[in-house]
């Protein structure tokens, strides 16, 4: 037994989707700014790469002293190549005082000659700078770190914006190839490709459509299956029925021919000729009337039925005692049931006499004269029973039959809200009606 999964919508799909994907974009966040902080620190900051960058910084400004030929009273020099550095902050002693103080914002004159350079922590590097008043001696502090930091928090929100992107719109692939597989799939159904099977792969409403895309192909493969084979059955009827046609028309226009040339010896001969037309033309007359009922079965969707109530006493009294006078004509014993109704019934007269001659003259091919046959009616359950019973004949040679009468009996019978059952057992055969019961104003007690 396969356990039903248990459905999911796909807006709820997709704000799982959008909670992982903010999870896992803050995850991917803070993982980068931790990573691009730690390798700032082990390798950007560390006292190697500190100590370069410083003296990097020193030559630089060293060289760019001597190319403008600058004394230290030059500070709009100073101050426009501190500015274009911008990362950098400077402080020039000369004799242990503080000279000079150039940064990102330019030159500060108001600690002037008021710090002592041996203030200064021991771990501060101090670098030799000539100008053209004399040797300086400069303590650079390196603030590059912080673009590297904006650099990295930058890389991070970057790298989670793009997880998230990326996330949403594998969500949205997969549900857009999806409706593509369906689409494609419903086209191959709708030109007449009806062997391809649908397979559910979710739990959303896209597993919903496609269900009910699979049982739609079902659905048209079985009705398409049905119509083949009621045409080849149909066919093959035909061919059946117009040899059958054939043999008893040519005998019949055969006998007429010789009649009308009088090709007969005798009167009796005649007779005979007649007699035998005769025949063949009551065969065509069975042969056509199995024709029409094949027609009615499946010519048509719906039978043109006008149901109206009718009195069940009356009527069936009326519809049996006919049919069981014709059954005892034709050679049957016939026991008819006291009949003893009080209700009615809703029927179009006119095919339910039709589903009484099928059945009846079934009973005329089928049944054994020697036995009686018996015609009972009853109600049960606010239904009303019409049973034919009889003992089937031990016939030498089978008599073919396709159930066209049967088949249009239960067609009949649908149409009119009953049903038709058949019982066969020991030999004994019986046919039974069963239709609804209905007050005198038509409606059903059921």
């Amino acid at each position: 037994m396969t356990e039903k999964k248990r459905f999911i919508s796909l807006h709820v799909r997709l704000m799982l989707v959008m909670l992982l994907a903010i999870a896992l974009s803050l995850g991917a966040y803070f993982l980068a700014q931790s990573v691009g902080q730690y390798l700032i620190g082990h390798f950007y900051m560390s006292d190697s790469a500190v100590e370069a960058r410083n003296r990097a910084t020193i030559e630089e400004l060293q060289y760019y002293v001597q190319q403008n030929n600058l004394s230290s009273r030059n500070t709009d020099a100073i101050a426009r190549w501190t500015i274009k550095k911008g990362d950098v902050y400077i402080l020039l002693y000369k004799d242990q005082r503080l000279a000079l103080e150039a940064g990102w914002w330019g030159i500060d004159s108001e600690m002037l000659g008021a710090e002592d350079l041996q203030a200064l922590s021991s771990s501060v590097k101090i670098y030799p700078l000539n100008f053209r008043d004399g040797l300086f001696q400069a303590v650079v502090y390196d603030f590059s770190e912080s673009s590297m930091y904006d650099l990295v928090t930058l890389c991070a929100v970057g790298i989670a914006c793009l997880l998230f992107a990326l996330m949403m719109l594998s969500y949205n692939r997969g549900i857009t190839r999806s409706i593509v597989m369906v689409s494609q799939e419903v086209q191959q159904i709708g030109s007449g490709d009806l062997s391809l099977r649908l397979q559910a792969r979710g739990r959303d409403e896209l597993t919903l459509l496609m269900e009910s895309v699979e049982q739609m192909r079902v659905s048209l493969a079985r009705k398409t299956e049905e119509e083949r084979e009621a045409l080849k059955k149909n066919s093959e009827l035909i061919s059946a029925m117009s040899h059958d046609i054939r043999n008893p028309l040519t005998a019949l226009l055969g006998y007429l021919d010789l009649l009308q040339r009088e090709q007969y010896r005798s009167k009796s001969e005649a007779e005979s000729y007649v007699q035998a037309a005769y025949d063949k033309a009551v065969q065509l007359k069975e042969l056509t009337d199995e024709l029409l009922r094949y027609s009615l079965l499946f010519g048509s969707k719906e039978l043109p039925l006008e149901l109206q109530s009718y009195d069940a006493q009356i009527l069936l009294s009326q519809l049996l005692g006919e049919q069981s006078v014709s059954l005892q004509q034709a050679g049957f014993s016939v026991q008819v049931l006291p009949l003893e109704l009080n209700c009615f019934i809703q029927v179009d007269v006119l095919y339910l006499k039709r589903v009484l001659d099928n059945l009846f003259d079934n009973v005329r091919k089928y049944a054994d004269p020697a036995r009686p046959v018996t015609v009972g009616v009853f109600d049960e359950a606010d239904e009303l029973h019409v049973c034919i019973g009889n003992t089937v004949a031990q016939l030498t040679s089978p008599v073919e039959s396709n159930k066209i009468g049967l088949k249009t009996c239960q067609k009949i019978l649908g149409q009119m809200n009953g049903r038709l059952v058949r019982h066969e057992e020991a030999g004994k055969f019986s046919a039974e009606i069963v239709l609804p019961r209905t007050d005198a104003g038509g409606v059903s007690n059921s």
